[in-house]
């Protein structure tokens, strides 16, 4: 596989909607709602990483903090799915300390802003390990990355609930986050599709 072959890859999108109901909420896992912004991590296997947006726009060198990724995957060419986020003074996800980092591009501008704007890149999906595996289940992929485990400064994968959404939404509600992301035990990955294999489901009263 090329290196520019992750610019046609889009990432998986899901709706906006109401939780599954009791009949259905077995059928799907539940992940933290970052609000972030959506990167794909292409790990071409000789130690470096390029970072892709949503738009296919190469923002590598905005995050030269995620160059670490490598180091925490001793595995064959893989592209990652996940979300940047700037954490705030109360440790949650800021969207606005994450726009003024995304607002940098100057090398002098990015380096001074490591300290101050610090950013997280919140792993939940793999496309690629090796070879394609956007046919597997999201069940099989989510195995696939927990045995991978990325984890380190500025790296992580959070886990998923296997659990009521009702109980996925009070604890993210409790923690502070803005709600979470329904998957599909069964789905595969679908890039650039919206479907209702992913479903978005926001607090419906400010935290």
């Amino acid at each position: 596989m090329s290196g520019a072959v992750p610019v046609l890859l889009s990432p998986m999108l899901a709706v906006i909607g109401p939780p599954p109901g009791p009949d259905t909420e077995a059928e799907y896992a539940y992940e933290t709602l970052w609000n972030g912004a959506r990167v794909l991590a292409h790990l071409p296997g000789d130690g470096s990483v390029r970072l892709w947006s949503a738009t296919g726009m190469d923002v590598t060198a905005q995050y030269p903090e995620l160059q670490v990724l490598p180091g925490m995957l001793p595995a064959p060419e893989a592209i990652l799915d996940g979300e940047i986020i700037t954490p705030g003074d109360d440790g949650q996800p800021s969207m606005e300390r994450l726009q003024q980092r995304m607002n940098l591009h100057h090398p002098d501008a990015v380096t001074h802003a490591l300290e101050d704007l610090p950013v997280q890149l919140m792993i939940f999906d793999i496309l690629h390990l090796g070879q394609p595996v956007i046919q597997l289940p999201y069940t099989s992929r989510r195995d696939l990355l927990d045995d991978l485990a990325p984890t380190g400064p500025h790296i992580a994968a959070p886990a998923a609930w296997l659990a009521p959404a009702a109980q996925a939404l009070e604890q993210t509600r409790a923690d502070g986050y803005d709600g979470v992301v329904a998957k599909h035990l069964s789905s595969p990955y679908r890039p650039g599709r919206r479907t209702r294999d992913w479903i978005k489901i926001k607090h419906l009263t400010p935290h």
